[in-house]
């Protein structure tokens, strides 16, 4: 049985999936600020005296690591969920075996 991260026990999972749910929040908050970023950026690429090609360069990267951050959080969760079912389907034959 794989402990850690996930988890060592459906309760401890719960609890783990309570707080990641408040960060999850938290980092939905920070998309709107990223979101708001590449607003601002695009505006000033409008702006004949700034270096266009240097700020698409900087919300192409931001945009991209936002995303591969975004995407571990997802797949965290997915994860998570995965360990309840296993904890729940655990608890489900222990109960049959016992």
């Amino acid at each position: 049985m794989r402990q850690g991260n996930y988890g060592n026990s459906l309760s401890s999972v719960q609890m783990i999936l309570q707080k990641f749910s408040e960060f999850v929040k938290a980092a939905d908050m920070v998309e709107g600020r990223v979101r708001e970023f590449m607003t601002t950026a695009d505006r000033m690429m409008k702006d004949p005296q700034l270096d266009s090609r240097r700020i698409r360069h900087e919300v192409d990267e931001t945009e991209r690591r936002w995303k591969t951050f975004y995407n571990s959080i997802r797949n965290y969760g997915l994860a998570l969920a995965d360990s309840i079912k296993f904890f729940e389907n655990w608890q489900a034959v222990s109960v049959v075996v016992a």
